[in-house]
């Protein structure tokens, strides 16, 4: 089976479910799916590293969730550095660890920290406080994400003849960046009295949401590159892993609303 067989196929089967629970889900339950995902994404971080402890680091990580949830965001930075903090008392701990692979190990597990609240954990606490303000607004934001992945995807294969960054991922086009930004336009302008905007201002907030995905997308490639792998995991058929499916809410989901903040 092609990829883009299964791509479609995995799609067909899995979207309508992600739109509904995003719809129907109360807040509580919405913001426990979206720890799930967040699990799996950083799991999938960790494994991407190479570390040994791949399900400590997920739980520790995960936990940082509550006290976003009771808005004690001091609390949260101190349980990021608290977290480094515990993987190092593991690290000298463990005294029988070759000096070599410890040291390569504490380091790809704080980076793996680092990286995991400030680019999965973060951005979806922002998807959770959109529903906070308009249960509407996170199935917007999938939906503009959706159009723009879509959109990216075609136009780039079919008419990508321009290079958009080959030093970071070599299949990606100008084409497709237009594609992308293109797609999330449609979304946003077709929802934007729903949202408060202007046409004008949904023209450019769809506009920037489209290369703030690339931009998401572009930052996973690299990753992806560096740690010499294809996919986050073979999770779902012809899209790789979570990781790979979440990277374009990285910026747009944070840019999306403080946008709507400004306006409402």
């Amino acid at each position: 089976m092609g990829e883009l067989k299964k791509r479609v196929i995995t799609g067909l089967c899995t979207a309508p479910v992600i739109a509904f629970l995003f719809y129907i889900l109360p807040q509580l339950w919405f913001l426990l799916l979206l720890a799930a995902v967040c699990a799996v994404a950083v799991y999938e971080a960790a494994r991407l590293a190479g570390t040994s402890m791949k399900y400590i680091i997920a739980i520790l990580v995960i936990l940082g969730l509550a006290p976003l949830y009771m808005r004690f965001f001091q609390i949260y930075m101190l349980w990021v550095m608290a977290v480094v903090c515990i993987l190092i008392i593991i690290r000298v701990l463990a005294r029988k660890t070759p000096v070599e692979k410890a040291n390569r190990e504490l380091m790809a597990e704080c980076t793996v920290v680092l990286f995991s609240n400030f680019f999965i954990v973060l951005p979806f606490f922002y998807i959770y406080v959109l529903k906070e303000l308009e249960n509407l607004f996170p199935l917007i934001l999938l939906f503009s994400i959706w159009a723009s992945d879509i959109a990216a995807y075609f136009i780039g294969k079919n008419f990508g003849k321009h290079s958009l960054a080959p030093q970071i991922s070599p299949k990606k086009t100008i084409e497709g960046l237009f594609g992308s930004i293109l797609g999330s336009m449609v979304i946003v302008t077709a929802a934007h009295q729903l949202l408060g905007f202007t046409m004008v201002k949904a023209l450019i907030v769809g506009a920037a949401m489209g290369v703030l995905g690339q931009a998401g997308d572009l930052l996973e490639s690299s990753c992806k590159r560096v740690l010499e792998t294809k996919d986050s995991s073979s999770l779902l058929p012809g899209h790789g892993g979570l990781l790979d499916r979440i990277d374009s809410f990285t910026f747009t989901a944070p840019f999306l609303y403080i946008c709507l903040v400004w306006t409402i």
